[in-house]
């Protein structure tokens, strides 16, 4: 049996991040040349085109830790996600994630930190969300 382990380092969460991150850069690509596509082929507004890039990347995490704990990423450093309140997770603890975990990037990673201070050893995307990560 696999023993599961509640403690994830920052350094693995950024990693399993940055895999991510060339995922959603695929992703992002099909999304721009649809609505590049569905535009005339006219250059999108700045703000239209950053819209389309966080919703892309809000329905692929939302979707990938709803739908099986995990999205690639962090399936290769055999990382997975839980709720704290239940087994699987809502939509709307998918939604805090995400959006505390854009703010976690803006911010390079350094709330992270809050780890190694924690009694709980939980990141503050952890506590709103009412999520964790572990090791499997």
């Amino acid at each position: 049996m696999i023993e599961k382990t509640q403690f994830v380092s920052p350094v693995k969460r950024i990693a399993a991040t940055i895999y991510d991150i060339f995922l959603l850069l695929g992703v992002w690509f099909g999304v721009g040349s649809i609505a590049l596509w569905l535009n005339n082929s006219e250059i999108l507004h700045p703000g239209v085109g950053l819209s389309i890039v966080i919703i892309s990347a809000w329905i692929f995490y939302s979707f990938f830790w709803m739908r099986g704990g995990k999205t690639l990423g962090m399936a290769v450093w055999n990382i997975e996600i839980y709720s704290l309140k239940s087994n699987n997770i809502t939509f709307m603890q998918a939604t805090l994630r995400f959006y505390v975990n854009l703010l976690i990037f803006i911010l390079m990673g350094v709330p992270l930190l809050q780890i190694y201070f924690s009694k709980d050893r939980l990141a503050i995307n952890d506590r709103i969300s009412m999520t964790s990560l572990r090791l499997i």
